[in-house]
């Protein structure tokens, strides 16, 4: 199936895969050639893409990034992902994910109730910044 990924300021990703594992306001979703249609927001989380050579793929490999958020949607030959913002595993530094961490649960406890709500979206990202450069080192 062909993967399709965007931001508002440029293409990401287009190329065929086996499959793709995002996040998604529902949960963890993995999507395999003809998949039924679906559409779905995307939450903060780790992006895999799969490409194996019984698919056609051009060659062996898996690809992670960081979702910020933004749309799913699934055609029964393609996946389409329209990302609010997207960040490459190599990119993501540690130390800062961690710092944002901190960051965020120091706004957590100081925030208004009305406010609370973008302290947690903040430690999300925070989290999954880390979720993906940890599993970027269990693989080296």
């Amino acid at each position: 199936m062909m993967i399709y990924i965007s931001t508002p300021e440029k293409e990401i990703y287009r190329n065929q895969a086996c499959s793709i594992v995002a996040t998604t306001a529902e949960g963890e979703l993995k999507i395999f050639s003809n998949h039924a249609p679906l559409l779905a927001v995307l939450r903060p989380g780790i992006l895999r893409i799969d490409c194996m050579p019984d698919c056609q793929c051009p060659e062996v490999k898996r690809e992670e990034m960081l979702v910020l958020g933004g749309f799913l949607e699934v055609q029964p030959d393609a996946v389409t992902i329209l990302a609010d913002s997207i960040e490459r595993s190599a990119d993501i530094d540690a130390r800062l994910a961690e710092q944002a961490i901190q960051h965020a649960r120091e706004q957590l406890q100081e925030a208004a109730p009305e406010d609370a709500g973008k302290a947690m979206l903040e430690m999300e990202i925070a989290m999954a910044r880390l979720s993906v450069v940890k599993r970027m080192l269990w693989k080296h």
